[in-house]
């Protein structure tokens, strides 16, 4: 018999990670509601023609591309800022700042590796209509909340400004697309590696030295000489930022060696890395994008959580489900049924048997799932009107009469 996996790229959550996923999600909307912003949906696919528009020419070979039975040339979004910026463009009336989340699945057609997927889901949230370091502050600010509510505390927020980049560059005469494209390979390759193709693509090594110098500086005020009028506001956009995000309660540190690979950008980037270097999420400014997809000019900006990888990091334990009690059913299927209204009314997460099993078997499923109440109903507990709660984990048992089961809610509640 032919066995199935999962296409390259992908992988199947089972409960004990796929709660995790929820728990992600569900924190994220609650701290992005909290800050004011509202949801959005898309759909999961868009035309070709958009999706390749303003992305770069990078992107293109990444996009799941296929033609549907009416010949019509489709894409897979890669992620929510393009979709956004067509709900923007073609809805000139959404009141500003317009301020959104958006949750769900994106698909890349990528080199698959630790973390990374071709098939992955994002949490977003974008401010569009406002201009200012405020915005950029507030959605840095906004994930780096979420974070912690998630229980990570171990991450360092990475600013740079793609106009104190253009501006370095350009000054240096070499061309800022091909060399943003391999130094944001940096921490994959190496310096040595960045140094390779920048090689290959015809930059000089006097040229490709001072770039290496460029992106270490961490004193930002050793930047100002390098770089021009544009750069210099750019500069400006950057510190306006990192003092803003200091005055949320978080820490950011300006990093010249930041690019963000896609071309969108046109301020401030930036990334939320662990320890260890790897991305969280990362986003930026894209003021130019809702104009380029038939919009007014709008400036815009967001960032974006990357929930799979976050689903490898976080260290809660849920357990092998969400069921907190079981009625184990002796012959009672209706009362069972009964029951089980009941107490899910009530609001408790009921399980009970669907097959027939013995009492044994049963209470095995409960112990292999760690479900922690139990009720065992038969001809007997019909009979007497009482049954007896149990507590697998502690074996203390209570009985309990079926006409009160509030009791039951109340202890399961109390753990």
């Amino acid at each position: 018999m032919t066995t199935f996996q999962p296409p390259r790229g992908t992988r199947d959550l089972l409960p004990e990670e796929a709660m995790k996923a929820q728990f992600i999600m569900d924190t994220a909307r609650a701290v992005f509601e909290k800050w004011g912003f509202d949801p959005l949906e898309t759909p999961a696919f868009e035309d070709f023609a958009l999706l390749t528009a303003k992305s770069g020419e990078a992107i293109k070979d990444e996009i799941y591309h296929f033609r549907d039975k009416s010949d019509r040339d489709l894409g897979l979004r890669f992620d929510f800022t393009v979709p956004l910026a067509r709900v923007v463009a073609s809805n000139p009336a959404l009141p500003k700042p317009f301020k959104r989340y958006q949750m769900g699945t994106v698909w890349r057609y990528d080199r698959p590796g630790a973390g990374r997927y071709r098939e992955f889901r994002q949490a977003d949230v974008d401010i569009v209509g406002a201009p200012g370091a405020e915005a950029d502050a507030e959605v840095v600010a906004c994930a780096c909340e979420v974070l912690q509510k998630i229980g990570i505390s171990n991450f360092t927020v990475r600013i740079n400004n793609r106009k104190i980049l253009n501006s370095f560059l350009d000054k240096l005469g070499v061309s800022a697309l091909d060399v943003m494209r391999s130094v944001d390979k940096l921490l994959k390759i190496g310096e040595d590696g960045v140094s390779e193709e920048l090689k290959s693509k015809n930059v000089e090594e006097e040229k490709i030295t001072e770039i290496l110098k460029f992106i270490k500086i961490t004193d930002i005020k050793k930047i100002t000489p390098l770089i021009d009028k544009n750069g210099v506001e750019g500069l400006k956009e950057l510190e306006d930022t990192i003092n803003l995000i200091e005055k949320f309660g978080f820490t950011a540190n300006a990093d010249m060696s930041l690019v963000r690979g896609l071309e969108y950008y046109t301020g401030n980037v930036f990334e939320i890395t662990r320890e260890d270097g790897l991305t969280i999420t990362g986003g930026g400014r894209y003021d130019n994008m809702i104009e380029m997809f038939g919009g007014k000019p709008t400036p815009a900006t967001g960032i974006s959580l990357g929930v799979d990888r976050l689903v490898n990091l976080i260290q809660l334990d849920f357990g092998k489900t969400k069921v907190n009690i079981y009625l184990a059913n002796v012959n009672a299927n209706e009362k069972c049924m009964e029951i089980a209204r009941e107490l899910r009314e009530a609001g408790l997460r009921v399980d009970y048997d669907l097959m027939n099993r013995s009492l044994g078997k049963q209470l095995e499923y409960v112990n292999s799932k760690g479900i922690k109440f139990v009720i065992v109903v038969g001809e007997k507990e019909m009979k007497s009107g009482v049954v007896k709660l149990r507590n697998m984990e502690t074996g203390i048992e209570k009985e309990i009469e079926l006409r009160n089961l509030k009791r039951v809610v109340d202890i399961v509640n109390s753990g």
